[in-house]
């Protein structure tokens, strides 16, 4: 049979354990081959048999555990807000429960009997119909496939505290252990509430990206339109784009005008002015103006389209530390159950009687926080990586940006890279100013990169108008423009040598003009540095960060790009196979390279550097090839990319180490080890909730516009 590989949502994971066991239980349904799934995407992978394993068996191996499977995004949307809503209404009853409790604790010294077994049938009621449902089922499941979670602890604390309290009952009393359970309850519920709110915001840049896409499109046929959908739409239908509408497509104006917002693309609030010939980009808005465009691609290989799926794979991508996480959270939970047990020992061999050795196990139970580890990396990675994409950076693997601060060699190339890949006017001799106006007239429709920039120079002379002229070009050589009164030649120093003889030696690229008589000007051009990205490249310096230029120019210029911005190392001509062999042998020598390119030539250097980056407005190949693709000017994306991956790291370590930390001085207060200090269940629980919501937080930070910094 035919094997398929869907992609579905998941509602109710909490931790890395419920990933785990998400992955187990799909992987025991006939007709799965396999499962993958991520925690951070609330996302899975199925690949399977539709005939065997459909989406409906599929979904009954899941709702025992508490799981909830999802055909698409925009039922998980509704998806959630009913699980959200579900989990305010528990916490209310839950902290119904809890708060009679603390009123029976506080206010009755001696109460009747009726009152003590009234309270236990309202606590256990709460605790066994929500945190069954929230806890105890789910756990269950999981036990059945020999998994540990989180689920696991607070549901042997909740059962042990109904236990307790029934002994309590029958003793006399008015059930406080049953009051702990719903203190457990209430706490760890709101701990679960916030830690969905914050989770699915990390989620909102995805969301907003998918939603920018106009779900559908005026499609022209003949002399009328008919609205469609977009999916609909196929390569070489003409769409017609209303002002104040969403580009549906990616095309090509065939008809109109219109000012677009680009800002999707390039970050600038500014509107382009597009006209017959121009490319528009799905996503975009038409602000002003009327167009027909063509449609060149599919919609789902759009711009946009492509975006959204780089982001998808990001956030499905696990990093390095995110891998240590999950190994020590797989062995953490077994562990608190041994600890949990010897504490209950421990007292008793004390001669520590009552219930007193029972909460000191029921508080080992529910304060130690496998979620806070299993949360630590991955919440942090779903932050930067939708900070990342709002900030018009695409990330291939998350670990490129987890690995860009522990980068040693920073190897640039150097067009379009660390120059602007664009020609300007670096010196000018000029013998005859009564001949500019020609030479305007003559190079004003050449596409040559040396005659544009000559073109804008002499724009800002304010020159006067002369009759438009017959050009005749010669390739390799120049032009010939015959004037009414006068002939000029433009083109290169060699060319004009051969009419010249007495052209002085030219070293750097240049543009002669001249008549049969007389030279008018000399023009020389250099590639313009992007000298905006100096105070980065300073501060990577400051750091110890080795700072290489690696191109493919054999000229005097790389020394001069090098020099401008502080590189000391210049290798030049270097073919793109010696790019790639010289950051090889770096890696093998123990550095680490992050290469940092934009054209064809620097693929191979890029998909072999410990970090690939391809600058904005990169060549396809050398964006698809790159680890991180920056989407806006390289000047201000370079540093704040650096500065996001240096906090990303920063904080995902203060997460584990929060999280270490935590359990490793909370487990002996709640073990009763540490003389004069003594921890009930309830306390316990909202201290482990509070753990949770540290960690959340904390990587909440990663949302903060603090991107522009040069080095965090």
């Amino acid at each position: 049979m035919a094997m398929v590989e869907a992609t579905y949502k998941v509602v109710g994971m909490t931790c890395q354990s419920c990933a785990v066991s998400v992955q187990t239980l799909l992987e025991h349904v006939p007709g799965v081959e396999k499962a993958e799934v991520h925690f951070a995407t609330q996302e899975v992978v199925v690949k399977h048999e539709t005939e065997i394993a459909p989406f409906e068996r599929l979904q009954q191996a899941l709702s025992p555990a508490g799981y909830e499977l999802l055909p698409d995004a925009q039922t998980q949307i509704t998806a959630r807000q009913r699980y959200l809503k579900r989990i305010l209404k528990d916490v209310v009853w839950a902290g119904f429960a809890a708060g009679v409790g603390m009123v029976l604790h506080f206010a009755l010294v001696e109460a009747p009997a009726w009152v003590g077994w009234s309270y236990f049938v309202l606590a256990t009621a709460v605790i066994l119909w929500i945190g069954g449902s929230h806890f105890l089922r789910p756990a269950w499941q999981q036990m059945k496939i020999k998994q540990l979670t989180m689920d696991t602890l607070v549901s042997m604390g909740l059962l042990g505290s109904v236990s307790l309290g029934a002994v309590e009952v029958i003793s006399g009393g008015y059930g406080h252990a049953a009051a702990a359970g719903a203190e457990i309850l209430f706490f760890v519920l709101i701990g679960r509430y916030l830690e969905e709110k914050a989770r699915y915001r990390a989620q909102s840049i995805l969301e907003s990206l998918s939603t920018l896409a106009a779900p559908t499109a005026r499609r022209v046929s003949g002399e009328r339109t008919e609205i469609v959908p977009t999916q609909s739409l196929q390569v070489g239908d003409i769409v017609e784009v209303w002002e104040r509408e969403t580009v549906p497509i990616d095309g090509i104006i065939m008809e109109g005008t219109a000012s677009i917002s680009e800002s999707l693309l390039t970050g600038e609030a500014l509107p382009v002015d597009k006209t017959v010939g121009d490319r528009v980009w799905a996503g975009t808005h038409n602000l002003t103006g009327r167009v027909r465009v063509r449609v060149e691609v599919p919609s789902q290989e759009t711009f946009l389209a492509q975006l959204v799926l780089r982001v998808q794979r990001a956030q499905g991508s696990q990093a390095r530390l995110q891998r240590l996480a999950d190994q020590i959270s797989a062995v953490f939970v077994p562990t608190v159950i041994g600890l949990a047990f010897l504490t209950l020992g421990y007292h008793y061999l004390r001669g520590e009687g009552g219930f007193f050795p029972w909460e000191r196990m029921l508080s080992v139970l529910v304060i130690s926080c496998p979620c806070a580890l299993g949360l630590a990396t991955p919440i942090a990675v779903q932050m930067a990586i939708g900070s990342a994409a709002g900030a018009q950076m695409l990330l291939r693997e998350v670990s490129q940006l987890e690995s860009l601060p522990r980068a040693t060699i920073w190897a640039f190339d150097k067009t379009g890279t660390l120059t602007y890949g664009r020609a300007k006017v670096s010196s000018a001799t000029v013998y005859a100013e009564e001949g500019l106006p020609y030479l305007l007239a003559a190079i004003r429709r050449s596409a040559h990169p040396y005659a544009q920039a000559l073109v804008s120079w002499l724009s800002e002379k304010a020159l006067p108008a002369v009759p438009e002229p017959q050009v005749t070009e010669l390739p390799g050589k120049g032009v010939i423009a015959l004037f009414s009164d006068r002939k000029l030649y433009v083109g290169s120093p060699r060319w004009l040598a051969e009419k010249h003889p007495r052209l002085p030696q030219i070293d750097a690229p240049a543009i002669v003009a001249a008549t049969p008589e007389n030279l008018i000007g000399v023009f020389t051009f250099e590639d313009e540095i992007r000298t905006g990205l100096a105070p980065f490249l300073s501060s990577l310096r400051a750091q110890g960060k080795r700072l290489v230029l690696l191109t493919g120019d054999s000229s005097s210029t790389a020394e001069r790009v090098a020099k401008a911005l502080g590189i000391e190392e210049v290798y030049k001509g270097l073919s793109p196979f010696d790019k790639a062999r010289w950051i090889e042998e770096k890696q093998k020598a123990g550095e680490r390279v992050a290469f940092v390119g934009d054209g064809l030539n620097d693929t191979l250097a890029l998909q072999t550097a410990y970090v690939g980056i391809a600058v904005h407005k990169s060549a396809g190949a050398a964006t698809h090839s790159a680890g991180i693709a920056l989407l806006r000017d390289t000047e201000s994306a370079l540093p704040a990319l650096y500065g996001l991956s240096v906090r990303l790291r920063r904080i995902a370590v203060q997460n584990l180490g929060w999280a270490f930390g935590y359990n490793l001085i909370a487990l002996p207060l709640a073990m009763g080890v540490v003389p004069g200090v003594m921890l009930s269940p309830g306390i316990s629980a909202l201290l482990m909730s509070l753990s949770s919501l540290t960690v959340v937080l904390n990587s909440l930070r990663l949302r903060l516009p603090t991107l522009n910094t040069a080095s965090s």
